[in-house]
């Protein structure tokens, strides 16, 4: 899964309004346009509200400054009283470089921006942030600010994020005493002498010996998301969201997967959220460079909703439906509950276009069900990758379901033993949504398709010989009407 290259991740919440629960749930999130999202790398969305603009990050474009090989730029778009976005632009003289240069932060009031790195040198990149005081690309010369311990980083990668009261900083960052890549850290600013305190690590709950990355933390410093590959997740870097237990800083809960829609086997990072709940992040879910999704902080009722309209138009879910309460996958309450509630949806569902549940057949047609032979395609080890086999069955799949317009398919990726737990779970959805993926580019409309994942939790066989393995590494597709 490809990582988004740059040197500093430095995100300023500004005024927010959400009220943050021990749950969070989202709508389905959408790509932005093309308006935003072009063929280069975008990144680093930050949203001000006081005067609706939108700044973020392009890599690698032939319109920066030094061109596509030589840094990094800032460029805005103000979002338009019909929700459209203006063409974006980056004539931001003074802030732009050759370096890599992001607007990370902006103040309550719009009139401040936080920038990345140090604006010391404009050929040499230092550790640090700094920020700059104006309005609209009218914009003074930037002033540095230092956060001790930071110049001991080891690689090119650090990042900070300060709340909106500038006297916390989460910072993530590899050094000496890391238990990974980049870890988190806090460090809290003196506001009498405007000094930051060193750096204390956020503990081992949070930090993995893989990468945390992109902080972003509430405005009430209870809620912390953040980005990792080091937890159980759907790819490489997914998405999380923590809560502090008290007043120090190193109890957290354990970190949560946003579920699938905001996180995918692709990377996905760099959430932030808005003052009227609108939430920011981006992603390369389909395998081009990374691009900028926005999606929206729902209800309970609202997630509810969305979980029937998934079971009952196919929807975008993807997720995995353990078999039991008590199943070894080890995943938390509350996503037990809502699996378990997706469960209870799809069975309902079923007994109701089956004739069941009381329903009463009014049509007075007494012919029997008609019934569709479920369709398996086979993977090779440790791949979610179609192999040619597949294609002629996959085929046959995507003439039943066009010339039925009532049926779905139901597609359930499974794995061998061969891997954790973990591994296991996201390897059956990938290989579930690798299917799902060519049904939909034969023209089959993805409200009529369902996909699970079940990890190695149902062989057909035992694993005790690669026969048998093999033929435990398959998607198995059914049909319902």
């Amino acid at each position: 899964m490809k990582r988004i290259t740059i040197y500093c991740e430095f995100i300023l919440l500004i005024t927010t309004q959400v009220v943050w629960g021990q749950s969070v749930y989202f709508s389905d999130p959408v790509v932005l346009n093309d308006t935003i999202n072009s063929k280069a790398e975008e990144s680093y969305p930050i949203y001000s509200p006081s005067d609706s603009t939108l700044y973020f990050v392009r890599s690698l474009h032939a319109q920066n400054v030094g061109g596509v090989r030589s840094g990094q730029d800032i460029w805005y778009t103000k979002q338009q009283p019909t929700g459209e976005w203006a063409e974006p632009l980056n004539n931001l003289e003074g802030l732009n470089n050759r370096n890599n240069n992001a607007v990370v932060g902006v103040s309550q009031t719009g009139n401040t921006l936080y920038l990345l790195n140090s604006y010391q040198s404009e050929t040499k990149e230092f550790p640090g942030m700094a920020f700059s005081f104006g309005i609209g690309q009218d914009w003074r010369e930037p002033n540095d600010i230092d956060i001790p311990g930071l110049e001991e980083k080891i690689g090119n990668f650090y990042g900070v994020y300060v709340v909106p009261t500038e006297d916390v900083a989460i910072v993530s960052v590899q050094k000496e005493s890391s238990k990974g890549m980049e870890d988190l850290y806090v460090t809290e600013k003196n506001l009498q002498t405007g000094q930051w305190s060193e750096l204390v690590h956020l503990g081992e709950t949070i930090n993995t010996e893989g990468y945390e990355i992109s902080p972003f933390l509430s405005r009430d410093k209870k809620t912390l998301f953040f980005a990792s590959n080091g937890h159980p997740g759907y790819g490489n870097t997914d998405i999380f969201v923590s809560y502090r237990q008290d007043t120090s800083w190193v109890n957290w809960s354990k970190p949560e997967n946003l579920g699938d829609g905001i996180n995918s086997s692709g990377f996905d990072a760099y959430l932030s959220v808005t003052e009227n709940r609108q939430v920011f992040f981006v992603s390369n879910r389909y395998g081009r460079s990374t691009d900028i999704y926005q999606a929206r902080i729902i209800t309970r009722e609202e997630r509810e909703e969305q979980l029937a309209s998934r079971v009952v138009g196919g929807g975008a879910g993807t997720g995995f439906i353990p078999e039991q309460r008590n199943s070894d996958l080890e995943i938390d309450e509350e996503t037990q509950a809502l699996l378990e509630e997706t469960q209870a949806l799809l069975d309902e569902f079923k007994k109701i276009n089956n004739g069941e549940a009381g329903e009463v057949n009014e049509s007075g047609n007494d012919e029997p069900e008609i019934t569709f032979e479920e369709n398996t395609v086979y993977f090779n080890l440790n791949s979610s990758e179609l192999l040619p086999s597949a294609y002629s069955d996959l085929k046959e799949s995507v003439s039943l379901l066009q010339e039925n317009p009532n049926l779905y398919a139901e597609i359930v990726g499974h794995a061998d033993d061969s891997g954790g737990k973990d591994y296991n779970l996201k390897l059956s959805i990938e290989r579930a949504q690798s299917v799902k993926k060519f049904l939909m580019s034969q023209g089959v409309a993805e409200r009529k398709i369902i996909t699970y994942g079940k990890g190695s939790t149902q062989p057909i066989t035992n694993n005790n010989s690669p026969d048998g393995r093999q033929r435990n590494r398959r998607v198995v597709i059914g049909f319902g009407q």
